[in-house]
């Protein structure tokens, strides 16, 4: 395998998982807002779409492929308080942008090249690295995987059985 078909396979194994845990969310309120001494967690829908929007940016536009135009992507950027449930949009056109996204994901990623992999990134973000495509697809790669350990610690104050 070459490098970059190696990206995408996790890239694809890590999705796996995050959707499993995902998974294990249906029929609980997502929008439901947790608080851990005195700390207000994510909730589910936000992550998920935040994860989504945020494969979007980091990979599609941070490495030249053709980015998805999410119409409420600026709502799950780090910082912004998204508005109540009621003005967001379905869970189910989350789910649709996710699978559309990934699958776009993993195509433009296992054609790069390793000079495509060497060339700057641009998602106009200081990664703390060399600044390639490269970095910037392993970011994606963690990003992806911290949030997927706060769906496993939804799942557990929901009372949901992951094992």
């Amino acid at each position: 395998m070459t490098e970059a078909q190696t990206f995408a396979a996790t890239l694809d194994s890590v999705r796996n998982y995050t959707r499993w845990y995902f998974s294990k969310l249906k029929g609980v309120d997502l929008h439901r807002e947790f608080m851990v001494e005195g700390k207000r967690l994510n909730t589910a829908y936000w992550l998920f779409a935040h994860i989504t929007s945020s494969q979007n940016w980091l990979i599609l536009r941070g490495t030249g492929g053709d980015m998805v135009r999410l119409p409420w992507a600026k709502l799950f950027n780090v910082g912004q308080t998204p508005p109540g449930a009621d003005q967001l949009p379905p869970i189910e056109e989350i789910l649709a942008a996710a699978k559309d996204i990934h699958s776009k994901v993993l195509e433009h990623v296992r054609g790069l090249s390793e000079e495509q992999l060497s060339a700057p990134h641009k998602a106009m973000m200081d990664l703390g690295g060399d600044g390639s495509r490269r970095e910037v697809i392993m970011h994606c790669i963690r990003h992806e995987s911290l949030h997927t350990g706060q769906l496993a610690t939804l799942c557990k104050l929901y009372d949901v059985k992951t094992i």
